[in-house]
């Protein structure tokens, strides 16, 4: 019953101090579920990540898998209710303290404020992802051609990881 307050709580803090989303996150997330808890290795965890990015749906679905992989259905049930409750709760109320369908001014602010924080948090998760790319230039080009493609919009994001599991899986071919 313990793992399933700690994985509450742990999800609950991650999802109160995200700023910009599911990605921007993913440094201290990474860092929570393998260095402070030890949950799953940085191997584990990524593959996690690469299988909630890929399965259609929300993007957060890895929260479900790794307390999934914790403490079964229990725990996927506490990650999950931890990553999007006090949020919920949070926007619910602010939504109805200001009585309307339009944020008051000082919330457009300050969104308008975290999107520098946003882009260095992406930025740290993109670095924490691929830090095991460092030697392997073939996986680094595939990671350069997929974000150049999806930041000039030439494909569909779809599209993108499609071409670069086919890239991967032709490189695995000829390199067996």
């Amino acid at each position: 019953m313990n793992i399933l307050f700690d994985l509450f709580f742990t999800f609950a803090y991650l999802d109160l101090i995200s700023i910009g989303g599911a990605m921007a996150m993913i440094p201290e997330m990474e860092r929570q579920v393998v260095i402070v808890h030890g949950w799953m290795s940085h191997q584990a965890f990524v593959h996690a990540i690469a299988l909630g990015l890929f399965v259609p749906g929300p993007n957060m679905l890895h929260v479900f898998h790794i307390g999934n992989q914790v403490a079964g259905l229990p725990g996927a049930l506490a990650a999950g209710l931890g990553m999007f409750g006090p949020t919920s709760f949070v926007l619910a109320t602010v939504a109805w303290l200001a009585g309307g369908p339009r944020p008051p001014a000082w919330i457009e602010r300050f969104h308008a404020a975290c999107s520098p924080i946003t882009l260095g948090l992406m930025a740290a998760a993109a670095w924490n992802l691929g830090q095991n790319m460092t030697g392997d230039i073939f996986s680094l080009g595939v990671c350069v051609l997929a974000a150049l493609l999806t930041a000039r919009r030439l494909l569909n994001p779809a599209l993108v990881v499609l071409l670069a599991a086919t890239l991967g899986a032709i490189q695995a071919f000829f390199s067996a």
